[in-house]
C-alpha cells in the first residue's frame, strides 16, 4: 500500500495545504487530521516507523467523503480517496476496523444489500410483470437507494420510457441488488469482489446496463472493469441514456414544471463520471428558467457526505455536510432541489424533510 502511494502520500505530506479550505469534512468537523493533509500525513509518519498503525489513525482514514474536491485544487492532481479505501483495506486485514465497520458487514453478510429488505422482492411491486424479462439485452439496473428510500424515482424512469415508445428495457430484479459500492468505501475488499462477481454473472451478458445510481454506473463503468469483470460494452447514468432522445424531441412536454429548481452535482456523477451538461439540459427542457446553481457547482460542487461509508462511519459529521450544503439552497429562490442521484436525495431530505428533494427523474415524470 505504501510503495504503490508514495507518490501521493509524499506530495501531500509535504503540501501547504492548498486544498485543506475545500475538504468538507475537515470543514464540518474541525479537526485537522481529518483534512487531506492530516490524513495522507498520519500515513506518511506510519510509513517511516514514527507512529504505530493502531485503531485510532486507522479511524482517521475512514474520516473522508471521498468526493474528489481536493482533486479540483491540487496542482498535482493528487486522488486522496484511493489512498484512504486502501488504508481502510489494510485497517480490515489488521482488524483495526472502526466497530461500525465491523456491525456493517454482519449486517450485509444478513441481508445483501446497506437497508436490510428483500429489494429484488420490493421492486416487484413497483412494476407490472412485463417489465421484468431475464433474456432482455438492455436492462435498468435500480439503485438500492432508490428502491428502499425513492420507489417513484424506478416508477418515473419507465413511465418515461413508454412516454418516448422505449419498449425494449428490461428491470433487473435478480441478486444481488446492491453494487456494493458502500463495501469498497469501507475497505472490505473480499466481500466487494465477491458481490461484483455475482452481479456481473447476472448482467454481463447484456448488451446496455442504464442506472440511475451514479455509484453503481462508476462501479460497474470504472472498477469493475479494472477488475477484469466482463462488464455490458455500454453502461450509462439514466441521464445521458434519456437526453439525446429528449433532444431529438421524443419527448412531449405537456406541461412546464412550475417551481424554481435548484440543481445539485453528486459526486460520483460529477467528478467521477464526469457528467454534468446532461441533468441540466433534461431539467432545461421542462423548466421555465435554467436551474439555478450553486456558487459551487460542476466540477467545484460542495459534497452532499454521503459518499466514502461516512454516513456508516460517522453519521452525524455527514449529515452536518449535507446542511452546509443546503446554507445555500435557503438562501436562493429556489423551492425545489433537484439531483441525479438516490444517496444525495436521501441524505438531504434526512437532514431537512421540509424541502423537496427531486429526482430529475421525478421532474420531467410530472411534465408528461
Amino acid at each position: 500500500m505504501f510503495k504503490k502511494y508514495f507518490r501521493e502520500i509524499e506530495f501531500c505530506t509535504y503540501c501547504p495545504k492548498m486544498c485543506k479550505f475545500s475538504c468538507p469534512v475537515g470543514n464540518a468537523s474541525g479537526v485537522e487530521s481529518y483534512t487531506p493533509w492530516g490524513r495522507m500525513t498520519l500515513l506518511h509518519m506510519v510509513r517511516e516507523g514514527i507512529l504505530d498503525f493502531n485503531r485510532e489513525i486507522a479511524y482517521t482514514m475512514y474520516q473522508c467523503a471521498g468526493c474528489l474536491l481536493c482533486r479540483e485544487y491540487c496542482d498535482h492532481l493528487i486522488e486522496v480517496p484511493p489512498v484512504m479505501i486502501a488504508a481502510r483495506e489494510m485497517a480490515v486485514g489488521e482488524q483495526k476496523e472502526p466497530w461500525e465497520v465491523v456491525e456493517f458487514l454482519k449486517f450485509w453478510k444478513q441481508h445483501h444489500n446497506p437497508f436490510g429488505d428483500n429489494l429484488g422482492a420490493r421492486v416487484r411491486t413497483l412494476l407490472p410483470d412485463n417489465y421484468f424479462n431475464k433474456d432482455a439485452q438492455v436492462v435498468y439496473l435500480p439503485g438500492a437507494g432508490h428502491i428502499y428510500n425513492n420507489p417513484s424515482v424506478i416508477q418515473d424512469t419507465f413511465k418515461l420510457f413508454e412516454a418516448m415508445d422505449v419498449d425494449y428495457v428490461a428491470c433487473y430484479d435478480g441478486e444481488p441488488m446492491d453494487c456494493g459500492s458502500v463495501l469498497r468505501e469501507l475497505g472490505l475488499r473480499k466481500e466487494y469482489e465477491a458481490n461484483a462477481k455475482k452481479l456481473v454473472d447476472k448482467i454481463g451478458r447484456c448488451k446496455v446496463v442504464i442506472s440511475g445510481s451514479p455509484a453503481a454506473v462508476y462501479e460497474l463503468k470504472v472498477e469493475f472493469d479494472q477488475m477484469g469483470l466482463k462488464v455490458p460494452p455500454k453502461i450509462f447514468h439514466i441521464s445521458e441514456f434519456l437526453w439525446p432522445m429528449v433532444k431529438a424531441g421524443k419527448f412531449d412536454v405537456r406541461k412546464q414544471f412550475p417551481q424554481r429548481v435548484m440543481y445539485h452535482d453528486a459526486d460520483y456523477l460529477g467528478r467521477y463520471l464526469g457528467v454534468y451538461d446532461e441533468p441540466r439540459s433534461m431539467l432545461g427542457a421542462v423548466l421555465r428558467e435554467a436551474p439555478v446553481e450553486f456558487s459551487r457547482h460542476r466540477e467545484k460542487a460542495d459534497s452532499c457526505g454521503v459518499g466514502g461509508g461516512l454516513p456508516i462511519t460517522n453519521p452525524d459529521l455527514a449529515k452536518a455536510i449535507a446542511k452546509a450544503r443546503l446554507e445555500e439552497f435557503y438562501e436562493s429562490d429556489a423551492t425545489a432541489l433537484a439531483v441525479a442521484c438516490p444517496d444525495a436525495q436521501r441524505i438531504f431530505q434526512s437532514v431537512d424533510d421540509n424541502i423537496e428533494v427531486l429526482d430529475v427523474i421525478n421532474i420531467l415524470a410530472r411534465c408528461i
